[in-house]
This record gives C-alpha cells, structure tokens and sequence, in this order.
C-alpha cells in the first residue's frame, strides 16, 4: 500500500473544493444554464460509480467518528428534504445526495465524495430566511454537480480507502492532520492551493444561484447571507467562522453573485413552517442561554410577529418549558398548537414526548398513535412511534416500521441500533448482534463491530448460511483493518 506523501496531502486538501475552470453562457436570455466545459480531466473515466461510492461510506463513517451528527429525525428530514428540492434543479437531477446537519455552533457546510453534504446547526441558526439556508446548500451542491472532488477521488484510488477517506473528512472538518500529514507546505503551493479554491468557490456560487431560483427560493440570499458574514469577521479578529475559513469570501464575490442573482425577476419567498420549526428545535438544544432568559425571550417572541412566526415561537417556549419540567405550561401550549394546526407533526410529536416526560404514558401512545395514522409519510413520526413500541415491550410490532424503514431509505446508525435492541428483545440475539456491529462500523469503530459478530457467529451455531454470511461480513471488515491508518 502506497504511503501518502506530502503532494498527495496538498492535492486533497485542494481538491476536496475542485479544481476545474468554469464558462458561462453568452445568451443569459436564451439559456441561463452554465456550460460544463471539456477541461480534458480523465477522472470521470478513471474512476468508477462503485469507488466514489466505497469512498463515500467511509467518508461519512470518519466524519461520524470525528464529530456529533444530529440524531433528530425532525431536523434530519427537513435538511434532506430542502436539499433534495435543491439537488433536483441542479444538472444532476438524479442524483442521490444525502444531507446531515451536524451538531456543532460553529458556522460552517462542507460537501464530501458521493454526495454528501454536511450543514452546522450554527449555519442553520445564522441564516435569517429559509433562502438564506437553502442558498449554502445550493452552493455545496454546485461543488459536487460542478466534480469538483473528482480529482481527489482519482488522487484516492491510489490509497487505502479509509485512509483517503480520513483525509478528506479531516480536511472538510477542518481538523488537523496526523503525523503522518504533519509536514510543511512551501508558500508557493499553498497560495496555488488559495487561488484553486477562490475559483472554483466562485463557480459554486454561479452554479448555486441559478439552482436556487429554478428551485424557487430567492437567488439574492446568497449574496445577502456571505456579505453578512463578510461583514461580521472584521469582529472576529483572528476566530473568523469556519465557512470563511474553507470558503473564502472576497469583496469580489459578493458583488459577482449580486450582479447574477439580479438578472432573475425579484419575487417575495415566503419561509415554510417547516423552517422556523427546525430552527426553534435548534435554538432549544444549543443552551447558549439559561432556561430562564430563554423562556423569557421566547415568551415575548410568541405575542408578535405574524401568526407563523408567533406559533413557531410558541413551539420553542413549550420545548423549553418541557425542558425545565415545566410539563403543565407545555402541555397546555402544545394542545393548543395541535388544534390550530393539525397539519404540523411537530406539535403532535412534541406533546407526546412532553407527556411521556411527565409520566403520562398511554397518553403519549395514544396521541402517538393518531399520529401515525395522520402522518403515515413522516420517517420522523414512524421512528418515533417504533422507539415507543420498543420502550413498551412491543418489540414485534416495532420490527414492523423498522424493517419498512430499512427498505425505504438510505440505513442509518440511529435504525441499525433500534433493529438490535428489537431483535435482542424478540430473543433473536444473531441478528441483534449483526445490527449491532453495523451500527458500531457506521461510527468507524471497525474492531468492535468485529466482536459483536465474532459474538452473533456464536449465536448462530450450526447454522450454515448465518454462519457463512457472518464469516464473510468478519473478513470485509478485517481486510479494512490490514490497511495503515492515517489519522
């Protein structure tokens, strides 16, 4: 196995924004669509769908284990929800991406090999508009559409993937590299390295701008949200965002996607309810405040504004109340909410946690209950009602949702755990093990997941093709073992 040497460091680190040059179409009036140009790159012919992808598990894996995702499926569903309507008006319409928000106040988004895309809840906190939030979203969409990170996914073949992906996540997360990686960088070829990401930065932006008004939000939040933060660094002295540290912002850019956003007629976009509430949910779990100043804060921001803004308010005020054990105040905020729209999930949810807090649990599965029936679409309200099932002794019934689940969407840690701890209860400990090796690989923890399933290859005895299939999944995993870690 080939070891990384000191150009392979710097040529992801570039890389992991894109390299390529950008045209743009001469007749705006006939065809806003930017022009991909032949720039002469054999990657895409190099590199195939099946590696991009293996690069892409491992990526996210290394990113789980280097920082906390959000494990809220209400929030999670909202992020891949606005990005998919994103992703959809870009040049790769079919294109699977996959969004996550991860936990941490920090203003930041990064976008990884096979579509994934990161978002900080202190970006999502930032943002004043759901325009705002959907505009940095189109921009990491733009680096992906734009294969930006094609050249470092060549660049990765020629390395272990867990290596390559390790790099990667570090270089996105802005986390400091190994030893390994630990060696000094000559002024030339980082200055090339900053020329590189300015321009492809600025085609994400072209890219983002036009995506954002074929989706329907407002191009102008673009400009409006980085010219904020422009703005804001000179306070920053030397802790500037991280977005401005791995998305350089001169003047320049600023004024150019200004100028592109103005060629498309103005029209007033309207922030969904969705947006706001996500937002609330965010506010609530950062504890910037005490739960006093909080409560008191969100008391006064639920009598103004309009009825939207007022009943998103009062939704944050009930969490918080909720919170700090104050279950009555909640309870009566929620129950309000739920009558005067029914067609938000979120207060329903809400009030059934509320009630399970305080004690009350056949009403938290009742109201649980009625809305699953209502909301039979939500992943959200389906995991929730599968958790409670399982936290009632209803195991069979929980494998019912989980199984659909598995079969309908991308896994994920949070699915693999609830499949292990309902099969353990249904007294089928092979596959409670397997699910949970699955789920302790998703986070990287390659040598537990191994013993969970040298543990399920016990269980299954003299089964053959249990046997078989764990002692397959036991070698995969060991094979990954074998290569030299980076990071």
């Amino acid at each position: 196995m080939r070891s990384l040497k000191l150009s392979t460091v710097a040529f992801l680190f570039c890389c992991i924004i894109g390299l390529a040059p950008f045209i743009w179409s001469t007749d705006l009036a006939a065809n806003n669509r930017i022009k991909l140009p032949d720039i002469g790159n054999t990657s895409s012919a190099v590199i195939s769908a099946q590696l991009e992808k293996k690069l892409g598990k491992a990526f996210i894996r290394s990113v789980r284990r280097r920082v906390p995702l959000s494990g809220d499926q209400e929030i999670n569903d909202y992020i891949q929800k606005i990005g998919n309507k994103i992703a959809k008006s870009s040049e790769q319409p079919d294109r699977h991406f996959n969004f996550f928000v991860v936990n941490d106040q920090r203003i930041n988004a990064f976008a990884g090999p096979d579509g994934h895309i990161g978002i900080n809840a202190g970006l999502i906190l930032t943002t004043e508009s759901e325009s705002e939030l959907a505009s940095v979203i189109a921009h990491e969409v733009g680096h992906v559409t734009q294969q930006h990170l094609k050249r470092a996914i060549e660049t990765a073949s020629q390395m272990a993937v867990p290596n390559a992906a390790a790099t990667l996540a570090a270089v996105a997360l802005g986390i400091a590299l190994g030893p390994a990686a630990l060696i000094a960088v000559q002024a030339a070829q980082v200055q090339k390295q900053i020329n590189f990401t300015r321009r492809h930065e600025a085609e994400a932006d072209r890219v983002g701008v036009q995506n954002l008004a074929d989706a329907g939000f407002d191009p102008r939040s673009m400009p409006i949200f980085f010219g904020r933060l422009q703005k804001a660094s000179r306070y920053y002295g030397q802790k500037l965002p991280e977005i401005l540290r791995t998305h350089p912002a001169p003047i320049s850019r600023v004024s150019d996607t200004a100028a592109r956003a103005e060629k498309y007629p103005y029209k007033q976009v309207v922030d969904s309810q969705d947006f706001r509430l996500v937002r609330m949910r965010l506010r609530v779990k950062s504890k910037k405040v005490s739960p006093f100043d909080l409560i008191k804060a969100l008391e006064t921001e639920s009598a103004q504004g309009i009825k939207g803004i007022k009943a998103a308010a009062s939704y944050g005020l009930a969490l918080a109340y909720s919170a700090d054990h104050q279950y009555a105040k909640a309870r009566q905020t929620l129950t309000r909410l739920t009558l005067l729209y029914p067609q938000q999930y979120q207060y329903q949810t809400a009030l059934a946690l509320n009630e399970h807090a305080d004690g009350k649990i056949q009403t938290a599965f009742s109201i649980l209950k009625t809305a699953k029936h209502r909301f039979p679409q939500s992943r959200a309200v389906n995991l929730k009602f599968s958790k409670f099932l399982l936290h009632t002794g209803q195991p069979k019934q929980a494998l019912t949702f989980l199984n659909k689940d598995l079969q309908e969407y991308p896994p994920t840690p949070e699915i693999y755990d609830l499949l292990s701890i309902a099969y353990g209860q249904t007294k089928k400990p092979v596959r409670g093990y397997q699910y949970r090796a699955e789920y302790l690989y998703a986070y990287g923890l390659t040598k537990d997941a191994i013993v969970q399933l040298e543990q399920a290859l016990l269980a299954a005895g003299e089964n053959f093709y249990q046997s078989s299939q764990i002692e397959n999944r036991i070698d995969q995993l060991k094979k990954e073992l074998d290569a030299p870690a980076l990071l």
